[in-house]
């Protein structure tokens, strides 16, 4: 698949990330975490309104709990418009 001009291998992980709302992590590779936050990074997709100077969103819901708080921990957000919305290199996940 193909967003913003950059191509990104379609896994099972990388899809269960996209599409699901409880993710099931046996399936979700590093590599796929990477992917998905590089693609929530690039349209904005963990951010209220999509907006890039809006904050993470923080919802309740199962997959913010489990995947998106893993990879933007609140406290270390910065806004620069389209660019990274995280100060830290990737967040290690099991």
């Amino acid at each position: 698949m193909i967003i913003q001009g950059v191509p990104y291998k379609g896994t099972k992980g990388l899809f269960e990330l996209l599409i699901r709302k409880k993710v099931d992590r046996s399936v979700v590779t590093s590599r796929d975490m990477k992917s998905y936050r590089a693609i929530l990074e690039a349209k904005h997709g963990h951010l209220e309104d999509n907006d890039p100077s809006g904050g993470i969103k923080t919802r309740r819901g199962a997959k913010y709990k489990d995947v998106i708080s893993k990879i933007f921990p609140l406290g270390r957000v910065t806004r620069r418009g389209s660019e990274s919305t995280s100060k830290q290199k990737w967040a290690t996940l099991k």
